[in-house]
């Protein structure tokens, strides 16, 4: 009799742990709020990086941000510019909730020739009334610039909203859609007011 209600807690307490354990490795999967985002979650900070933006003014970024939320547009080839462009409406709406939108054509550390030669063809490009002091081009290490903001791919444009510190707040990726526009103007709209 003594031996069946041992076995008996035995069995129960490993029942117990069991489930502890099976609420162990699930409950942080539940439990961990998710980063509001059009993508994956990143707590991905924008790298400090000084340049000049095509209005020939010298910028470090993030610490030039003058708004409390900016829109990040970042294009890695010249054949993206359209879906960066796709972009500036929302951008515009963006605008009015008092965020700062930049264009951020990624390239590859350059010699200076090459540098002056792709920011004069970027300006001429630029149409008349688009401010040419929020873009920059940036010409840095590739491969650690998309490392710190957790982009895997070059493929298609990237457009980040972050705070004034340059931390990652929502991402999405590609030309902007009427779902990813609804997606922003959603989390601009649950973000805290802008200070």
């Amino acid at each position: 009799m003594p031996n069946q209600r041992l076995e008996k807690t035995v069995s129960l307490l490993n029942m117990r742990i069991y489930r502890l354990f099976a609420l162990a490795v699930l409950l942080p999967s539940v439990a961990l709020p998710a980063l509001p985002t059009s993508g994956s979650p990143s707590p991905s900070v924008l790298p400090r990086v000084t340049a000049y933006a095509l209005d020939k003014s010298k910028l470090t970024l993030p610490a030039d941000f003058s708004a409390p939320l900016n829109l990040l547009i970042l294009s890695f080839k010249p054949d993206q510019q359209e879906a960066a462009q796709s972009w500036l409406s929302a951008a515009h709406e963006a605008e009015q909730a008092k965020v700062q939108t930049w264009t951020l054509p990624i390239s590859g550390r350059e010699d200076h020739l090459y540098r002056w030669w792709l920011n004069t063809s970027i300006r001429g490009k630029t149409p008349p009334g688009e401010s040419k002091h929020n873009i920059v081009p940036l010409y840095v290490n590739k491969a650690s610039f998309l490392k710190s903001l957790a982009i895997d791919s070059e493929k298609e444009v990237v457009v980040l909203l972050t705070d004034k510190t340059g931390r990652v707040l929502w991402r999405s990726s590609g030309a902007a859609s009427g779902e990813k526009q609804s997606s922003l103007r959603s989390f601009l709209k649950s973000a805290p007011p802008a200070k």
